[in-house]
């Protein structure tokens, strides 16, 4: 790298050719050079004032005398230069400044020796933006084409480190133009970055859920630990961030969820010591829980409770979730520091926080620190969407944010794709698709953002933790940014889509019902009847478990009455032999005698009172004896028991299968979803394999034994009615008219018009906050812009940037909100809050804003350029 030129003001000559390499530099820092000379016509005939040009090329002159000068090599995609010499008072506090008044990043502050244009950072942060991939390296070779020379590897240290200043300047300006429009309080991103979602209309209808949320765990922005005792160079870190949340926050939920106890050796990472792990890693003391082990704290009397029960049933549904968790955390300890990222967006897709996974995998303290946050900031009813939310639900009850989340009227269930792979039992209560309220959203929003954020992670992986966050945080903004713009088109293809399934299926539903010859009622009812099944098949009746341990007592009573009578004729009849004279034996055998008798009775005792406690909770007002019917069916139960309880299993496991093979030949499923169907199913086909083994051998021990099961034959089954032995069980379904598929599919379209209404209804409401915000949006931004005028604020150019492409993303939305106004079956009010806006002569306002921002970013180019050449 040749070394910068640096020399003192020399001859007339040297003087002169400083001049004009320095003007040529000026003007390359800003190639719009036909709105500059226009901006300085403007500013003179402002002015109103004839100047003389020798007089002012004489001052030029003079200033750059007086200057220091010196030579830098330069990076410029746009003019392809490679050197600027830039001249430097003797007042100037850093050379660093220097360049940046000419349109430079330096790479070093003190003695720079290259700088890059900001002009061709700006164009690689918008690659990066949209392209988070995009390596450093692969921009250097594009920049070594532009300058027909060979990739200099130098380079690729050159824009990394000036393309992380470039960063921080634009991530400092922000808040600054927030602060000029009034967005500063804290929190404000949270609270008002989705107008759809957050914006308030006075008496707006009160809908059944205040916000739909989804957050979700990904570990593909994994950052690799420091190696073994070496010191990263970079120990810098970005605290200040308003997308993501704090450790020491987050941690305050560490041990809410206790998980079971470690067995084995603990996962250490490489850089720690023996000594450094913790004593109750060390002891097999219990770890941070995740998300589900809610279900272990279930304690004797929830199970008691008939809803704790359903709840505990349900942990099925995160085997596979629990599996494929310990398998990540086995390969990712040991060598990484973050092991990814948890995230929550409102459901148009427009992050609200985001939290480093440290050194863990998705412990049960993430999602409840997003929970304590949305209690805090986003108000009462919301419904979040989580992949196991089914088991969250009940890990939330039992912590410390259980009566919170209560009383706030939200509720937890499961995103629609995922919630295919869960029980069927689970869906049933879970699902979004049951769910009052819920419209037509599958909560599916991380899913498509973690897509897109996967492409971060070849540019984080060996990143520091500042760059790391400060590279994620980038692209939250364009990713929020994007996602606002997408918000009309959001609304406008919902409100299409419920349009639709109204249009289209409430006729042939009404069809349907007619030839079926049924009606809402029996609809409603046989829906409570399906959930009643599924919540109790494969499992005992409380009755019969009951009438089980009744009669099994009742058994033993007789039992132990027959030895207590025993015992006490024994007592009753024993003296010692009157031949023998030994005081020690005669003591002895009186002494076991006395005990047995005491102990029969005891015994005894003890079950009559079993007995006594099981009547009076089963209601029963007489002793059973064995000629009670309820006697004889309770013993008959239990001989069949092991067989009964076989058969409920396969039942249970045959209906789920049959249900969601009926759901792979609903119309519109997409391959993909059959495809994820299709997967849950092969697993729920081995489980009926090994429920087959069971229910074969408790057939087999039956008098007279049952003909056995073929799972070959069993596997083929497309419709219930083909399984002919759940006649045998004491659920029978058979003879239901919900398990008929004419039936069923009327549900199922019944439950989907449901959901399509209630999204009208919230999409009505989302449309009015979108018009709403965005006039009112067009009001603040001409008050701003004209006190900043007024005050000749330095922000007022970065603040009418952010208005400009702010106001063209409005513009955009507003053409969205106009089509679904002028929708064919649009039941909403058209307008936004307070009357009809004339949007023709807002339209007018845009214009002459963006003519008042034309004419300010030409002054602007004027004020630099004369700031460059250090004209005093």
């Amino acid at each position: 790298m040749r070394k910068a030129h640096v020399f003192r003001k020399g001859s007339s000559r040297q003087v002169n050719k400083t001049r004009l390499v320095a003007t040529a530099g000026v003007q390359s820092a800003h190639p719009r050079a036909r709105g500059l000379r226009r901006g300085l016509a403007l500013h003179l005939n402002h002015d109103g004032i004839e100047r003389d040009c020798l007089e002012t090329q004489a001052r030029i002159e003079q200033a750059i005398a007086a200057a220091y000068c010196y030579t830098v090599d330069i990076v410029d995609v746009n003019t392809l230069a490679r050197v600027l010499t830039v001249q430097r008072h003797a007042d100037s506090t850093s050379p660093a400044l220097d360049l940046m008044m000419h349109g430079y990043i330096a790479k070093s502050p003190s003695r720079p020796t290259i700088a890059v244009s900001v002009d061709t950072l700006k164009w690689l942060y918008h690659l990066r933006q949209q392209k988070p991939n995009y390596s450093i390296e692969a921009f250097a070779k594009v920049v070594c084409d532009y300058y027909n020379i060979p990739y200099r590897r130098h380079l690729r240290e050159v824009f990394g480190d000036t393309f992380e200043i470039y960063l921080r300047i634009t991530r400092s300006v922000h808040p600054k133009i927030y602060k000029a429009l009034g967005w500063d309080e804290e929190n404000w991103r949270v609270k008002n970055a989705c107008h759809a979602c957050c914006y308030k209309l006075e008496n707006e209808p009160e809908l059944r859920f205040g916000r739909l949320i989804a957050m979700d765990g990904n570990n593909s922005l994994k950052r690799i630990a420091t190696t073994a005792h070496r010191t990263a160079a970079d120990t810098r870190a970005l605290h200040d961030s308003d997308y993501f949340l704090s450790t020491d926050f987050v941690n305050q939920y560490a041990n809410e969820v206790r998980g079971k106890s470690s067995k084995g050796p603990a996962v250490k990472r490489k850089d720690q010591d023996s000594d450094d792990e913790s004593d109750g890693e060390a002891q097999g003391l219990p770890a941070e829980g995740d998300p589900t082990d809610g279900l272990r704290l279930l304690d004797d009397s929830d199970r008691n409770d008939p809803q704790a029960a359903r709840r505990q049933r349900l942990a099925s549904c995160t085997k596979n979730w629990k599996s494929a968790a310990k398998e990540d955390c086995k390969k990712m300890w040991g060598i990484f520091d973050e092991a990814g990222i948890f995230a929550a967006a409102c459901q148009h897709g427009l992050l609200l926080w985001v939290t480093d996974m440290v050194c863990s995998g998705e412990l049960a303290k993430y999602p409840l620190a997003v929970i304590s946050k949305t209690l805090e900031l986003l108000g009462e009813r919301p419904l979040i969407g989580y992949d196991v939310g089914c088991s969250f639900n009940v890990t939330t009850e039992k912590s410390s944010l259980g009566p919170a989340f209560a009383a706030s009227g939200g509720r937890f269930c499961v995103c629609a794709f995922h919630g295919y792979s869960h029980s069927y039992t689970c869906q049933l209560e879970y699902h979004p698709n049951v769910i009052v309220g819920a419209g037509l959203e599958d909560l599916e929003t991380m899913e498509r953002i973690f897509s897109l954020t996967n492409m971060l992670a070849s540019v984080t992986r060996y990143a520091s933790p500042y760059r790391r966050r400060l590279f994620i945080e980038a692209y939250f903004r364009q990713l929020d940014e994007d996602k606002y713009l997408n918000a009309g088109t959001f609304v406008l293809s919902d409100y299409k889509q419920a349009l639709g399934v109204i249009h289209s299926d409430a006729a042939t539903l009404l069809e349907a019902m007619h030839s079926l010859s049924i009606t809402d009622k029996d609809l409603d009812n046989w829906e409570n009847e399906q959930v009643d099944f599924f919540s109790w098949i494969g499992e005992e009746h409380p009755h019969d478990v009951h009438a089980v341990a009744y009669v099994e007592r009742l058994q033993e009573l007789r039992h132990l009455d027959s030895q207590r009578r025993n015992a006490n004729a024994q007592f009753l009849a024993f003296a010692p032999p009157a031949h023998e004279a030994n005081y020690t034996k005669d003591l002895s055998a009186t002494r076991r005698v006395e005990t047995a008798h005491r102990h029969a009775n005891e015994r005894y005792n003890r079950v009559h009172n079993d007995v006594c406690d099981l009547e009076l909770q089963m209601g029963i007002g007489h002793r059973w004896t064995t000629t009670t019917p309820e006697y004889i069916a309770a013993i008959k139960y239990i001989k069949e028991h092991k067989y009964l309880l076989a058969l409920n299993k396969v039942q249970k496991l045959v209906v789920q299968r049959l249900t969601e093979l009926l759901n792979m030949n609903i119309a519109q499923t997409g391959y993909s979803m059959r495809a994820h169907i299709s997967k849950s199913l092969q697993t729920r086909s081995k489980a009926i394999q090994n429920a087959v083994a069971v229910y074969n051998a408790a057939a087999a021990a039956l008098d007279p034994p049952r003909p056995p099961l073929d799972w070959q034959e069993i596997g083929t089954y497309q419709f219930l009615e083909q399984f002919a032995l759940l006649q045998d069980t004491c659920h029978d379904v058979r003879g239901k008219r919900w398990v008929e598929p004419a039936v069923r599919a009327c549900m199922k379209m019944r439950l989907r018009i449901c959901r399509a209404r209630e999204e009208v209804e919230r999409l009505n409401i989302e449309v009015r906050h979108l018009h709403t915000a965005i006039r009112n949006e067009r009001i603040l931004f001409r008050r701003v812009r004209d006190r900043l005028q007024t005050a000749r604020d330095p922000i007022l150019g970065a603040v009418l940037e952010f208005i400009e492409r702010r106001q063209r993303i409005n513009n955009e939305l507003l053409s969205h909100v106009h089509q679904v106004y002028n929708l064919d079956g649009f039941t909403g009010t058209k307008g936004p809050e307070g009357g009809a806006a004339d949007d023709d002569q807002l339209a007018d306002q845009e214009v002459d804003i963006l003519e008042g921002d034309e004419e300010q970013e030409a002054l602007g180019h004027l004020v630099e350029f004369i700031s460059a050449l250090s004209i005093t």
